[in-house]
C-alpha cells in the first residue's frame, strides 16, 4: 500500500542533526576571552563554565576582511567588526547555561564597517546554548546583527538571542525602512544567514529594535526547525500622541499610504520575523532551499516571509501569532501546510505579487480578534495555486474579514509610489483553487481569471463520534444514541486504549473481545457497513507518568497488539473490513518518546501523555484511512460516516482529529 509519509520522512532526516563528542579532548573554559580564543581554532571541543559574562571591551573582538566572490557585483574587501568570531572549522562549543552581557555602546565601534557581535564564517562547526543579551538602548554606528552565519554547514542549537538598540524605535516601518526613509535609519536585526546547510535548531530571537528577527541572504538549503521569534507592538495613537522625537519631527509623515500615520492602528515595532531575501553573502549568489518546521513567530511585521527566495520553501507546523502585515508569505512552487495563524493585525497570509505560481498551501485560522479591524483575511495573487484555509478547533472567527482575490498590501504600496503604473501590474489572480471553510466571505475582483471558490458544506459527510475516556463498556452504553439512531452507511471504529491502559477502566482481554463482538453485530444488524481498526502504539514513558505502573502484567505495547489481534480475528469472523492502524504506526519506525516526530507529545494533548497523536499525527491517521476507504470502493456519494471511539478518535487538546481531516479529503 502506497504510504503517505514522505513529510515524516524528510522530519526524520534532519531530525538526526546532533553533536557528537569524538576522541577528542574537552577543554572547559570560564572567560569571554578563552572563548574568542578557543572560537578561532579548528578541531577543538569546548565547554564554557555555567554563568552570566560580561563584554565591555571590543578589545576581544576583531575587525576582519573578507573578498568578495568574483560572482558579485561588488568587487575588492569587506570588512566586518565582531566581538566572538568562531573561525575556525569543525569544531564543537557547548555553552548551556551561559549568558554574554553585551554592552550596547559597543555596537558604536566599526563605524565604517559592518558588526556581529557573533559572527561564524567557519565551516562545519556545532555550536549549543549560546545566549546573548545586549545591555543599554544604544543605537549602532553602522548596521549590526547579533549572530552572522558567513560559513557552511553550521549547525546552532538553543541559541538565546535578545536585541536592543536601533533608530528610529517606536514606529515599525511606518518613517521607512532603506535609502529613500523620512529619517536615516541605524538597524539592529538578530539572526542572518548567509552560508550553505545552515541548521538553526531550537533557536529564540527577541528583537527590541528595528530590524529583522531571523533572515537570509544568499543563504542555501536552510533548516529552521522550532524556532521562536517575538518582537513589541505599539499602537499609532500612541506615536501621533508624542510631542518630540522622529515622527514628531516629520510632521507625522509615513513612507506608506496614504502618505501618513493614522490613527487607530497598531504596528510591530521590528521588522520580519523569519525572512528572505532574492540573494546576498559574499558570493552575491541566489536565495535558494528553506525549510521551516514548528517554528512560531509573535508579534513582528511578518510572521514567514520566505517569497523572495528560489525553491524548494515548505513550511509545516508552524504557528503566526499577532503579526501586522502577514502572517505568511511564500514564492512558487512553495508549500506551507500543518500551520496556523490569528491574523490578529493583518491577514493570514499574503501573495505580494501576481508572478508567484503553483503553490500548496494548508492553513488554519485561529479565530482571535482583537479591536483593530483587519481588511483582508487573506490576499491571494498568482497562479495555479491550491489553497485550503479552515478554522481552527472549528472555531470560527466572530468578527468577519474577506478572503480577496486581485488585492495585496504591497500593491497598494507599489501603486501608491508609482501612480502612473496601470491595474494589474503587481496584482492579479488567476487559474487558482480555493477551498474555503473558514465562513468568511470571499471578493474576486477584475483582476481575477478562471479562480474556483469551494465553500465547506453544513452537512459534513463524517461525524465524530469519539469520546475521550471511552472504552468499549462505555461504547455499548451509547452505541444504540451514537450510531444506529443515525442510520450511518459506514461505521470506522477503533476503541481498546483506555481498556487496556486506562488504570481506572482496564479490563481482561475476554471481556473485550465479547463487549467488541457485541458491538460489531449491533453495528452490522443496522446495515451498516463496519471498518475496525487497531489501536495505535503508546509510549511507556509518558504513559506512566499518569498512570500506576504496578498495574501493569504486562507492557503497554504488549497488550496493544494483542488488542490488535483480536479486532483482526473479529473482523475476519465478522466478515467486516480490518485496517491495521497500529502497523502504519509502526512502520514508520519513530522512537515514540521522541517529541521531535511530532506524533505523541504535548503539542496536542497538553501534556506528554503518552497516548494522544499531535495534529500531524491525527492528518496522518486521515490520510491512510482515506487511502484504505478508497482502496477497497468503501466510499460512495451522499454516504454518511461515522466515526465511533474514543479520545484518540474524539482528538486532543489542539482541536485536531482524523474525523475532521477525513471529512475534508472527502469533500475535496
Amino acid at each position: 500500500m502506497k504510504k503517505t509519509i514522505s513529510l515524516i520522512c524528510l522530519m526524520m532526516a534532519v531530525f538526526l542533526v546532533h553533536a557528537k563528542e569524538n576522541s577528542r579532548d574537552t577543554i572547559f573554559i570560564n572567560s569571554v576571552e578563552k572563548l574568542a580564543e578557543y572560537a578561532k581554532k579548528s578541531n577543538v571541543l569546548v565547554k564554557m563554565k555555567p554563568g552570566e559574562y560580561n563584554i565591555n571591551s571590543i578589545k576581544i573582538g576583531k575587525l576582519s576582511v573578507f573578498k568578495y566572490g568574483e560572482n558579485n557585483e561588488k568587487k575588492g574587501d569587506f570588512s566586518i567588526g565582531s566581538l566572538i568570531h568562531f573561525l575556525g572549522n569543525n569544531s564543537q562549543y557547548f555553552l548551556t547555561g551561559v549568558t554574554l552581557n553585551i554592552d550596547g555602546a559597543l555596537h558604536n565601534n566599526y563605524p565604517k564597517s559592518e558588526f556581529s557581535e557573533f559572527l561564524v564564517s567557519g565551516n562545519g562547526n556545532y555550536i549549543e546554548g549560546l545566549k546573548g543579551k545586549d545591555l543599554g538602548n544604544h543605537v549602532p554606528a553602522n548596521r549590526v546583527q547579533m549572530l552572522r552565519v558567513m560559513g557552511d554547514d553550521n549547525t546552532i542549537k538553543n541559541a538565546d538571542l535578545f536585541v536592543h538598540g536601533s533608530y528610529p524605535y517606536g514606529y515599525g516601518h511606518l518613517l521607512g525602512k532603506g535609502g529613500n526613509a523620512l529619517v536615516k535609519t541605524q538597524k539592529h536585526s538578530v539572526l542572518l544567514v548567509e552560508g550553505t546547510n545552515t541548521k538553526l535548531l531550537g533557536c529564540k530571537v527577541v528583537s527590541h529594535a528595528f530590524g529583522h528577527g531571523i533572515f537570509m541572504q544568499g543563504a542555501v538549503n536552510t533548516l529552521l526547525k522550532d524556532c521562536y521569534v517575538e518582537g513589541k507592538m505599539k499602537a499609532t495613537n500612541e506615536m501621533l500622541a508624542e510631542t518630540s522625537g522622529p515622527a514628531f519631527s516629520v510632521g507625522f509623515k509615513s513612507d506608506y499610504p496614504p502618505g501618513k500615520i493614522l490613527p487607530n492602528e497598531i504596528k510591530s515595532l521590528s521588522e520580519d520575523g523569519i525572512r528572505t531575501y532574492p540573494s546576498g553573502g559574499l558570493n552575491g549568489r541566489r536565495t535558494q532551499g528553506v525549510t521551516v518546521i514548528n517554528c512560531t513567530v509573535k508579534n513582528m511585521r511578518s510572521g514567514f516571509d520566505l517569497s523572495a527566495n528560489l525553491p524548494p520553501t515548505k513550511i509545516v507546523g508552524s504557528t503566526a501569532i499577532g503579526c501586522q502585515e502577514k502572517g505568511y508569505s511564500i514564492g512558487t512552487d512553495g508549500v506551507i501546510e500543518n500551520s496556523k495563524g490569528d491574523a490578529l493585525y493583518g491577514p493570514l497570509i499574503t501573495f505580494v505579487v501576481n508572478n508567484v505560481k503553483n503553490c500548496k498551501i494548508d492553513l488554519e485560522l485561529v479565530d482571535t480578534v482583537s479591536e483593530y479591524e483587519v481588511s483582508r483575511l487573506a490576499e491571494i495573487n498568482g497562479s495555479g495555486h491550491h489553497i485550503t484555509i479552515r478554522n481552527y478547533q472549528n472555531k470560527k472567527r466572530s468578527v468577519e474579514s474577506p478572503i480577496v482575490f486581485g488585492e495585496s498590501f504591497w500593491d497598494d504600496v507599489h501603486r501608491y509610489r508609482n501612480p502612473d503604473k496601470p491595474s494589474g501590474t503587481y496584482a492579479g489572480a488567476k487559474n487558482i483553487q480555493l477551498f474555503n471553510y473558514t465562513g468568511m466571505p470571499v471578493r474576486l475582483n477584475d483582476l481575477t481569471v478562471n479562480c474556483t471558490v469551494t465553500n465547506k458544506k453544513e452537512d459534513k459527510k463524517v461525524i465524530n463520534a469519539g469520546v475521550g475516556g471511552n472504552s468499549t463498556n462505555d461504547l455499548l452504553k451509547r452505541v444504540d444514541k451514537d450510531v444506529i439512531a443515525k442510520k450511518p452507511d459506514l461505521v470506522i471504529m477503533m476503541v481498546g486504549t483506555n481498556d487496556m491502559l486506562n488504570s481506572n477502566k482496564m479490563i481482561d482481554y475476554k471481556t473485550y473481545t465479547s463487549n467488541l463482538e457485541t458491538l460489531i453485530k449491533k453495528i452490522k444488524a443496522n446495515g451498516s457497513e463496519l471498518v475496525l481498526m487497531s489501536p495505535i502504539p503508546a509510549d511507556s514513558a509518558y504513559l506512566f507518568a499518569r498512570h500506576d505502573k504496578n498495574l501493569f502484567s504486562e507492557t503497554p505495547n504488549k497488550k496493544i497488539d494483542a488488542v490488535g489481534k483480536i479486532v483482526k480475528t473479529l473482523a475476519a469472523e465478522n466478515n467486516v473490513h480490518f485496517y491495521d492502524l497500529n502497523a502504519e504506526f509502526k512502520a514508520l519506525n519513530l522512537p515514540l518518546h521522541n517529541q521531535d516526530m511530532l506524533i505523541r507529545n504535548e503539542k496536542n494533548s497538553g501534556k506528554k501523555d503518552g497516548v494522544h497523536p499531535t495534529a500531524l499525527g491525527y492528518r496522518f491517521i486521515a490520510q491512510n484511512v482515506h487511502y484504505f476507504l478508497k482502496a477497497h470502493q468503501l466510499l460512495k456519494p451522499n454516504q454518511k460516516i461515522i466515526c465511533f471511539g474514543d479520545s484518540i478518535t474524539r482528538g486532543g487538546g489542539e482541536g485536531a482529529n482524523y474525523p475532521t481531516y477525513l471529512d475534508e479529503l472527502i469533500i475535496i
